[in-house]
């Protein structure tokens, strides 16, 4: 039999069907496998397994249905429980749903179209994306596979997957490893601590098998129970609604517990609390770091291509994000590049950063082609792509809002008054528990606006530089690497409010203020 099938869909396009290396016999008439298991330690099978699915089924809809496709993380979790519940500790029922998964990878169909089509996008099958997740997962284990390199190859192609994208990790779920990094960091002691505690908590004691404390004193015998355990437990409060990408307060409050458990020393309490930090961040550390999208008119604007050129080097070189250019972008360019942003690969990026740079007011921007675009309009549009959900989206607005600007004059003082501080105000100390929901994310959250200037106020450039907004914030960024991004845009501001321009409209000097807007839920930490 061919390796590819040829036939025709109901448009008359060329369709082709790849039936897989599945069907291919060795010479011996074995079927060809993707891992030889027995060369892989039980607990980076563990890992493995766990690294292949997100538990957070309702990360990409606020309006999520309750019957969207869980099991395969459910049938993770229950390997794992199974290890648990085995007297013997085999760990043959995670081995068996690795072997099933590959098998199904080896041998699914692969629908081929027309590159370039809407219907190339939407041919994009589950089975697709688990591929290119299980083969990323893999080389970050150091797991070799085989017999999969022609589809691969096919799949990346399908993906438009760039060189950087298809050598990095940029397809695992960085949530996951952020959950393998804090596995790899407890001892089998700290594991069976937070079981300890798990059990004790109303909430999360209903999402985790009963009679599993029996094992807490046999996690550190057994290679791989340790981690078995953490995923275990991890997945299945997930699964529960209790835990997700970026509400992990739950899980927070279990590691504050652990490090006042007497007998805890001073090295076990220094790992707890940087996993506290951790937790308190966005999930990062995949590559590449995210994808910034550039729209930049260069239109009676002096120094537009330079600002271009700093965004790229800075966003591209030095913190590891794809960068897509949209010079002089119009309104059929905003919706392409919408479209663009809906493909599948785009739903493992962790975070994603816009720059609007143009003439505008408090209201509009200018496009190329001198038409007018709602401000509100454009960063509405660009927070609901449903693949950056639950991420950060950070937007800098490099354009003027108005066409006044803060002139000096010589005074001595402002006269300013005490604002009053209200009385008889009350606090929620604990959430009630069934006013409680982390599925529902709506869009405008995670999102941070960083604007070039205040309301109704000039933006300025220089000649041959352009923004001066834009070089200082693309410099500190460069700088603060890994620090809080709201640091850096208070660095920016203090920064910005020093200059003094000269500009002939108005007798004097004059400066600027920018500022920013945020719903971000987490620190977002510059890469």
């Amino acid at each position: 039999m061919s390796e590819e099938t040829h036939a025709r869909d109901s448009c008359g396009k060329v369709m082709e069907a790849d039936e897989g290396d599945g069907n291919m016999m060795t010479r011996n008439g074995r079927r060809m496998e993707v891992v030889r298991w027995n060369n892989v330690p039980p607990a980076v099978q563990v890992k493995l397994l766990f690294l292949l699915d997100t538990g957070d089924v309702a990360s990409l809809d606020i309006n999520h249905s309750d019957d969207l496709d869980s099991s395969p993380p459910a049938v993770a979790r229950d390997a794992f429980l199974s290890v648990l519940q085995d007297g013997q500790h085999s760990f043959a029922p995670v081995t068996e749903v690795l072997k099933s998964r590959t098998k199904l990878l080896l041998e699914y169909p692969l629908i081929l179209l027309p590159a370039g089509t809407p219907a190339a996008d939407i041919s994009v099958r589950k089975d697709d994306e688990d591929l290119l997740t299980f083969v990323h997962a893999c080389r970050h284990l150091k797991v070799k596979y085989h017999n999969l390199e022609n589809k691969i190859k096919k799949v990346q192609e399908k993906f438009s997957l760039t060189d950087d994208e298809m050598e990095g990790n940029e397809l695992i779920y960085t949530e996951n490893l952020r959950m393998a990094r804090l596995c790899e960091a407890l001892t089998p002691h700290q594991v069976g601590q937070l079981l300890a505690l798990i059990t004790k908590d109303d909430a999360l004691s209903k999402c985790v098998a009963a009679g599993l404390e029996d094992h807490q004193a046999k996690l550190g015998n057994t290679k791989g129970l340790k981690e078995v355990m953490f995923f275990y437990l991890i997945r299945a409060i997930e699964l529960d609604n209790k835990l997700n990408r970026i509400y992990t307060f739950r899980l927070e409050t279990l590691l504050e517990q652990m490090q006042h458990i007497k007998g805890t020393s001073e090295a076990e309490k220094r790992v707890l609390s940087e996993a506290i930090t951790d937790l308190n961040d966005y999930p990062s550390g995949g590559r590449p770091a995210g994808h910034c999208v550039v729209f930049c008119v260069t239109k009676d604007r002096a120094g537009a291509k330079e600002e271009i050129r700093k965004v790229k080097h800075v966003f591209e070189k030095s913190l590891g994000y794809t960068v897509h250019i949209e010079q002089d972008p119009v309104k059929v360019k905003l919706t392409e590049c919408l479209a663009e942003l809906q493909k599948p690969k785009y739903k493992f990026y962790d975070s994603i950063v816009y720059w609007f740079m143009s003439h505008g007011t408090e209201t509009t921007l200018k496009l190329a082609d001198g038409s007018l675009l709602e401000r509100k309009t454009f960063i509405q549009d660009f927070s609901k792509v449903n693949n950056f959900r639950k991420k950060p989206k950070i937007f800098f607005m490099a354009a003027c809002q108005g066409n006044t600007t803060i002139q000096l004059e010589k005074r001595k003082g402002v006269l300013v008054s005490i604002d009053g501080s209200a009385e008889g105000h009350s606090t929620f100390s604990v959430l009630p528990e069934g006013c409680q929901n982390i599925t529902a994310v709506y869009y405008q959250m995670d999102r941070l606006v960083a604007s070039a200037t205040l309301p109704q106020q000039y933006a300025f450039r220089l000649p041959d530089e352009g923004s001066v907004y834009v070089d200082i914030v693309c410099r500190l960024m460069e700088q603060h690497r890994g620090h809080s991004i709201t640091q850096v845009l208070e660095r920016a501001t203090n920064r910005l409010h020093q200059i003094l321009f000269s500009i002939s409209k108005y007798p004097g000097e004059v400066k600027q203020a920018c500022y920013y807007e945020s719903t971000l839920q987490k620190t977002f930490r510059v890469p």
